[in-house]
């Protein structure tokens, strides 16, 4: 199952002020009670979390503000969006080739592997195809697996799909 987390406003949900530069935060989740399997995201300034209690939030962490884009490559949440997308039927409307799909999909799990976020437990030959084989770290009973087709890219190529990635964020 996926879940749907809004990005981000960069204010206090609470109070409404934006945040400044560098201002560390609250991200809190509840559960949406008008969608199953969505969260309600609320960034929260220390002060007014200080306030509250936390059992109101189905979970929480400590994030900090910044003004500055953060590369594609860096964001595990873009990657893992551009990841599961890539994966998924598109529908009957596609903005990318199943062979672009195919791309983003490879250079976001290797950016995942790269911030430790899928792990690589092996490869898999169907025909003249190669499957790279990832896992999600953590406990055996939490951990999924997936294949990713490898599309053979030199660094240049892996160069041009990161740059598309970063125009998409």
């Amino acid at each position: 199952m996926d879940f749907k987390i809004a990005r981000g406003q960069g204010k206090c949900s609470i109070t409404g002020r934006k945040f400044e530069d560098g201002e560390k935060f609250i991200v809190a989740l509840s559960a949406d009670p008008r969608q199953e399997g969505a969260f309600v995201r609320q960034d929260v300034c220390q002060q007014a979390w200080d306030r509250q209690s936390s059992g109101a939030f189905t979970a929480w962490w400590p994030s900090q503000y910044s003004t500055t884009r953060k590369p594609a490559l860096l964001d595990p949440d873009l990657l893992w969006q551009v990841f599961h997308n890539a994966r998924a039927d598109q529908g009957p409307e596609p903005r990318f080739t199943p062979e672009e799909m195919t791309r983003f999909a490879y250079v976001a799990a290797l950016g995942l592997l790269r911030l430790k976020k899928l792990k690589l437990k092996g490869t898999r030959r169907q025909a003249k195809r190669e499957f790279l084989v990832f896992e999600t770290p953590g406990k055996a009973k939490d951990r999924a697996e997936y294949e990713v087709l490898n599309p053979e890219l030199d660094e240049a190529g892996v160069e041009a799909v990161q740059d598309k990635l970063a125009d998409l964020a």
